[in-house]
């Protein structure tokens, strides 16, 4: 396997690219492309012989998608496309419609996309919306002032309700986020 004309592509590789593993394994190549052999560069490498014949095969064959990871096989997926769907219903509600306080089927959603987050609890529906105008006026005044020095200007007002919990499972780009 001979590497050297591509030593200037493995090295661009090795700092340019931005998935970490293909930048490893670039630099695994670089050094059978200054002219080791595969033995004394698995050595250096602290690899083993064959990954670094594999990553060169690969590498020659199909450039630099070659050094990145491959399909695993793992196990098949325990839900047919039926419970996905029914899951895909349900998780456009929130678990607590279904009285479920915790999901456990994470690496389902997760290959369908969601990602799991914290509740955000809003109270701005329980405020009394004067109140609040008022009390930030008087907080910008004392701060003009200067005796409330260091403090934000923002006011939150708490209290002691229920609060409407958002949905925990959402796809990324929905919700709040996508602001």
């Amino acid at each position: 396997m001979d590497l050297a004309p591509h030593h200037d592509t493995l090295h661009r590789l090795t700092r340019t690219d931005p998935d970490p593993r293909v930048r490893h394994r670039a630099d695994g190549l670089l050094l059978v492309a200054r002219g080791l052999s595969l033995t004394k560069a698995a050595q250096v490498f602290g690899c083993a012989r064959n990954s670094l014949r594999t990553w060169g095969t690969r590498f020659l064959a199909e450039g630099r998608d070659g050094l990145a990871d491959r399909a695993r096989r793992g196990c098949p997926p325990k839900l047919d496309a039926t419970a996905r769907e029914v899951l895909e219903t349900a998780l456009a509600e929130s678990p607590l419609a279904y009285n479920y306080p915790v999901t456990t089927v994470y690496r389902a959603l997760a290959a369908m996309d969601y990602r799991y987050r914290r509740p955000r609890h809003d109270l701005t529906h329980r405020q009394d919306a004067e109140a609040v105008a008022s009390a930030k006026q008087v907080l910008a005044e004392l701060q003009k002032r200067g005796l409330l020095p260091g403090l934000d200007s923002g006011l939150s007002t708490w209290m002691n309700v229920t609060s409407i919990p958002t949905p925990t499972w959402q796809r990324p780009g929905s919700g709040e986020d996508a602001r």
